[in-house]
């Protein structure tokens, strides 16, 4: 583009109010600008050109400068301007939307606005909305909006509410605005949705999901996608199967983003092989397709897959991302493979452009410590670019207690307790690796500090589905309407068991009681009753999904494996770590978790 700008040939008209002619300037010039000098010289041409058009070329040019992010420059035309129209300060508002002080500056527009008596319309208070940067500013604008009397009329600023109120964790004010809007669209409908499914309120997110088919309210694509992410993290293979079946009966077409939703829906809910089926129907693939399914691959144990999928996207010229090398990572680290996974650790700033970050060095931690090579882990731990979190030494501590290390679980341990001082998880795990060793004063001291500090252990949690409903059990669970014909159940497994020669696993136990005591504690773990009422509630032969909070504890993984012999079923289970199949008395990870 030249310098200058020239103005396209008009036929000359007349401006009635001062009898010179005029040349009315095209504003589509302004698609040619993309330098601030460009845009300057477009506003000296307004200057000299003036009509009783000039405010519209203003207002574009205003526009045009805010997409350009030339804010400053907006600012300075918009306060020449004698008359703002709605539109021009809608525009200036959402200019300062994620900008620096942009609530108190949107704010600001917003009050001049109202003191020159221009009318918001449904775009002012979305955009007014934008630009908060806090829950205390939306509540301010919220208030704005009840005295202006729009929140009552116009479901544009309350759907706008109900996304701020969701991104921002407070679902409460969300639904309260929800419940209260006289008229919805699929757009707020959308909000309270994605609220749900982002603050990992996923039961809420299907159950409003749920009201939306029965009000038969048309789901749009990112209802979808947030519904088939609720699917995958609960585990609800069902309810995502339909959604599945629903996108084909409306013929929707499956982008890469909604694609990648299903991949990721069929991995997480155990299908990995459905998930490898839909990415290879995918017509077109993203980086983020590539990185579910691979990831996916990784979370069963797939390791040597994954490293073939990997191969396939470098071969196909698709540039890999962080996450996705933290996926190929973590297959290495899954499926034992030390060697591969130090060789690509080593390639990934080399090779693929990826400054390797905390996860990537968590992950070689966790790749060392699964194979037993503590001091190796340990020196990753130390030698570290930055700082390691907590997530980094419980990876350690992690491995410490999978290999009975106890002097360097301590060294661990200490770090920790500075680090996540309330975190119930490692002193758990501590208390664990002291009980394995019966040092049970050790396991004693452990729990009067965890009572002195008044951090409670987080409660092991089991979820199955069955006929498309997602039953949650907790350890000794006694309220389930079955209660009975599942503890039934349990005595029966517990009698199987012993016949194949099952010896439970008490050594983790953290309790100073006897072995009879350990047995029923460990017996009424809350995977064990979800595997039990998914046997008393679905026909021989068909297959088990269990998804659980907590990594599996060596005992569970032990006895499920059995189960899976005695009862002749598949059972999967999904832990906070991995994907376990068991079948026909053995497990994908071959014992290495």
């Amino acid at each position: 583009m030249t310098t200058e700008l020239n103005v396209l040939p008009h036929p000359i008209a007349i401006n009635k109010r001062s009898k010179a002619p005029f040349i009315p300037l095209n504003v589509s010039l302004l698609k040619e600008c993309s330098t601030l000098r460009e845009f300057q010289q477009f506003h000296t041409l307004i200057i000299k050109l003036p009509s009783p058009l000039t405010h519209i070329s203003l207002a574009k040019l205003i526009q045009s400068l805010v997409n350009s992010s030339h804010i400053d420059y907006a600012r300075k035309v918009f306060d020449q301007m004698a008359q703002p129209s709605t539109f021009v300060f809608n525009t200036m508002i959402r200019a300062y939307a994620g900008a620096n002080a942009a609530c108190r500056e949107g704010i600001g527009v917003y009050s001049q606005m109202r003191s020159s008596s221009v009318e918001p319309d449904s775009y002012t208070y979305p955009s007014l909305l934008q630009a908060c940067s806090s829950l205390s500013d939306g509540r301010g604008v919220h208030a704005l909006i009840l005295k202006s009397g729009h929140c009552g009329l116009d479901v544009h600023a309350q759907t706008s509410l109900v996304s701020f109120y969701s991104s921002f964790g407070d679902l409460e004010c969300a639904r309260r605005v929800f419940d209260g809007m006289p008229e919805r669209n699929v757009v707020s409908w959308t909000a309270m949705v994605t609220g749900y499914v982002k603050q990992r309120e996923y039961d809420d997110g299907l159950a409003l999901f749920h009201q939306m088919q029965v009000l038969d309210v048309e789901p749009n694509e990112l209802t979808l996608v947030n519904v088939l992410s609720a699917c995958a993290n609960l585990g609800a293979y069902e309810m995502g199967k339909w959604v599945h079946r629903y996108i084909d009966r409306k013929g929707i077409v499956i982008n890469p983003t909604l694609g990648t939703a299903l991949v990721d829906m069929y991995a997480k809910c155990g299908h990995i092989h459905k998930a490898l089926h839909m990415f290879k129907r995918l017509p077109e693939k993203s980086v983020f397709s590539w990185n579910a399914v691979i990831g996916g691959l990784a979370m069963h144990g797939l390791g040597e897959q994954a490293i073939d999928k990997f191969s396939e996207m470098i071969s196909v010229g698709m540039r890999p991302d962080d996450i996705t090398l933290l996926a190929v990572l973590s297959a290495c680290a899954h499926a034992g493979l030390v060697q591969k996974g130090k060789e690509y650790f080593d390639l990934i700033e080399r090779e693929y452009g990826v400054r390797p970050n905390i996860k990537h060095y968590g992950c070689m931690v966790n790749l060392l410590g699964r194979a037993g090579l503590l001091e190796e882990a340990y020196e990753v731990v130390t030698k570290m670019p930055m700082e390691p979190n907590g997530i980094v030494w419980g990876t350690l501590l992690n491995s410490c207690s999978s290999h009975g290390d106890v002097e360097l679980a301590e060294t661990v341990m200490a770090r920790l307790v500075a680090l996540e001082p309330y975190n119930d998880g490692n002193y758990v795990l501590m208390s664990n690796i002291y009980a394995s060793k019966g040092r049970w004063e050790d396991v004693a001291k452990v729990r009067r500090f965890m009572n002195e500090r008044g951090i409670n252990k987080t409660t092991g949690c089991s979820t199955i589905e069955v006929d498309n409903v997602v039953h949650e059990f907790i350890v000794s669970c006694s309220k389930h309407p079955r209660a009975e014909e599942i503890y039934n159940m349990l005595d029966e497994m517990s009698m199987r068991l012993k016949a194949e020669g099952y010896m439970a696993k008490t050594s983790n136990v953290m309790l100073d009681i006897d072995e009879e005591d350990k047995k029923r504690a460990l017996c009424h773990h809350s995977e064990k009753l979800a595997i039990a009422f998914g046997l008393i509630s679905t026909k021989p032969g068909t297959l088990l999904r269990v998804v659980k909070n907590l990594r599996a504890c060596k005992d569970c993984h032990l006895a499920t494996k059995l189960i899976s012999k005695i009862y002749n079923r598949e059972i999967i289970v999904r832990d906070r770590n991995r994907f376990h199949h068991f079948k026909h008395g053995v497990c994908s990870c071959g014992d290495y978790w």
